[in-house]
């Protein structure tokens, strides 16, 4: 102490210590120089040299609590702060400095994030290939967590084009059954997978899929789990990872297998499904699936799920959504028709006309009497000698839609039409073998109709891309009118577009994947109808190339890779393409249907 007193002036030094557990010293130092004393206060707050610095300023006496005061400040003349109270030794607030160090950390990694930027490496066709690392290497987040927050905010969440999967919000809030909870993650990050093209995040995704079989196979043995939401919404999320994964001929098969079991599980869970908003929601997405691909695979469809389909509009909360179940009574009709004519029971060719053209005329009245919410608005494109100045727009114009539930709907119309009227095409030109003279003539000019009809339909499937796949045009400054292949607005002529639509900056792909998720099967119909010249094919691919790798989707490369080979889509689903007996090569694949 006399060393330090002499050289520095130090003159009194008061020290208080609560109980030695709570230091708080008190220094008054007297004449000496500013600097000095600043240095000296530096010393004694550093935590790690505090012990220190206390024995070199002499020896070390603890606080006596008296009262009114205690003896250290009495001798050091000065005011007594008091003593804190036992609350305090408990609880302080420290949101300030807990806020403050959260946002240096942040500013931290966002600095070290912008070093690790993408390198950008320009190719020989002035094409820019970028390199990114991991999703998990520059977040701190779980990867599991990363991945079911992509597929909330890609399929889930209710954007400005509505949500594909919307009964998965309500599900996944009360996650009773880990079997949703393994198979979002698989799926998820399947997608994340995929845009990527990280194999360690896949093989996790594999892990998680399976897990979800497991734990789906034990649902499915209990009567009372078989019957839930959450084991539906499982098979669902199981297919859609099939259709992500998709890295061959057999992911077809494993498709097909999932729908399949979630027929029979729809069967078994009975009207009271539709009773709740999920269960509703539930059913409407999947009658949709499996209805196409009974029309595909030439199959009937049970009696059961056409019953349901029958009573499902009475409990839709907006009527007008009432016409997606009207327009499923000539979807299943039609799947049964080509399941008869694949069994031989109906194989004259004026017959099957005969039949289809009663299902044409059915479709024809429900697709006349459209509710406005359910309707679509047609946008006028600028052209250079014809043709668009954007290439995310085939022709010159396209639509767009209330949301996606809206635009599946005119394209799963769409699609089923073109096979209905392809079914006329092809008995028509089995007739006319067999009868000429006036009825040939009468039976040409069925045929140039059909045929125009699926020009068109095939034209107003290309027009739905830019909605789906997120080519957002500024058009606050553009009229625009309803249209659709069997009715004509009575005011379309008086909506025009008064000057070229502007395109906005957004990124042509700058929409949820689920715009391409619902998208694929109208392109490859399109594309497969015969009425697709070569240019058209060429866009389809590449849209389906766009939404494989922008949107982490395999199916559409699959797809894509089918219409370069000219493959018959119906030759696809055949199963000479996706044989049975190969399909234990995976190792992935599971049967619902067998397990029920």
């Amino acid at each position: 102490m006399s060393a330090l007193d002499t050289s520095l002036g130090l003159r009194h030094v008061v020290l208080r210590l609560d109980k030695l557990c709570h230091v708080k010293c008190l220094i008054l130092i007297l004449g000496i120089h500013s600097q000095a004393r600043y240095l000296l206060l530096q010393l004694i707050l550093r935590v790690k040299s505090f012990i220190k610095i206390l024995s070199l300023l002499g020896s070390l006496k603890e606080c006596d609590w008296g009262k009114p005061s205690c003896s250290q400040c009495i001798r050091a003349k000065v005011d007594c702060p008091g003593y804190r109270s036992a609350l305090e030794y408990k609880f302080r607030d420290q949101s300030r400095d807990v806020i403050r160090k959260a946002q240096l950390k942040a500013e931290r990694e966002s600095e070290e994030i912008s070093k690790r930027q993408k390198r950008t490496v320009k190719g020989n066709s002035n094409q820019m290939l970028t390199y990114s690392s991991s999703p998990s290497s520059n977040l701190s987040y779980p990867t599991a967590e990363l991945a079911k927050g992509y597929l909330f905010v890609n399929y889930i969440a209710k954007g400005d084009r509505g949500a594909y999967m919307p009964y998965l919000s309500t599900l996944a809030n009360h996650l009773e059954s880990s079997a949703v909870n393994d198979a979002l993650t698989a799926a998820g990050l399947a997608a994340l997978s995929n845009i990527y093209r990280s194999r360690q995040l896949m093989y996790t995704a594999r892990q998680h899929y399976m897990t979800a079989l497991s734990q789906t196979s034990s649902s499915l043995s209990h009567a009372h789990l078989s019957t839930r939401d959450e084991t539906l919404a499982t098979v669902v999320l199981l297919s859609m990872f099939e259709v992500l994964t998709c890295s061959d001929g057999l992911f077809i098969n494993r498709w097909i297998k999932h729908l399949d079991g979630a027929a029979i599980l729809i069967e078994t869970r009975g009207p009271e499904q539709l009773t709740r908003p999920e269960g509703l929601a539930l059913f409407s997405q999947l009658r949709t699936q499996i209805v196409l691909s009974h029309i595909y695979r030439q199959k009937h469809t049970s009696a059961m799920i056409r019953r349901l389909s029958q009573e499902t509009a009475k409990y839709r909360p907006n009527k007008d959504d009432a016409i997606v179940d009207r327009l499923s009574s000539v979807t299943i009709p039609l799947g049964d028709l080509c399941a008869a004519i694949k069994e031989g029971t109906i194989s004259c060719p004026s017959e099957i006309v005969r039949y289809a053209l009663n299902l044409d005329a059915q479709i024809q009245s429900i697709m006349s009497d459209i509710p406005a919410s359910m309707g679509y608005k047609t946008v006028n494109v600028a052209l250079a000698q014809g043709v668009p100045t954007v290439d995310t727009v085939w022709g010159a114009q396209y639509h767009t839609y209330r949301d996606i539930t809206v635009s599946s709907f005119w394209n799963n119309y769409r699609s089923a039409r073109l096979v209905l009227l392809e079914l006329i095409v092809e008995a028509i030109g089995a007739m006319n073998i067999h009868f000429p003279g006036n009825t040939k003539e009468e039976h040409q000019h069925l045929l140039r109709e059909c045929q125009q009809i699926s020009r068109q339909l095939v034209e107003d499937i290309c027009a739905s891309v830019p909605f789906h796949l997120g080519s957002v045009v500024d058009d606050s400054h553009v009229d625009k009118f309803s249209g659709s292949t069997t009715f004509k607005s009575s005011d379309a002529n008086k909506h025009r577009a008064s000057k070229p639509p502007h395109l906005s900056s957004e990124s042509p792909f700058g929409a949820p994947a689920a715009g391409g998720f619902a998208l694929m099967w109208p392109l490859l119909i399109a594309a497969d109808s015969g009425y697709a010249p070569k240019e058209l094919r060429s866009w389809i691919i590449h849209c389906l190339d766009k939404i494989g790798h922008s949107m982490g989707i395999n199916q559409a490369l699959a797809m894509a890779q089918l219409v370069r080979e000219g493959e018959s889509t119906r030759a696809w689903l055949s199963p000479e393409y996706s044989s049975p007996k190969r399909d234990g090569q995976e190792g992935g694949s599971w049967n619902e249907a067998e397990a029920l």
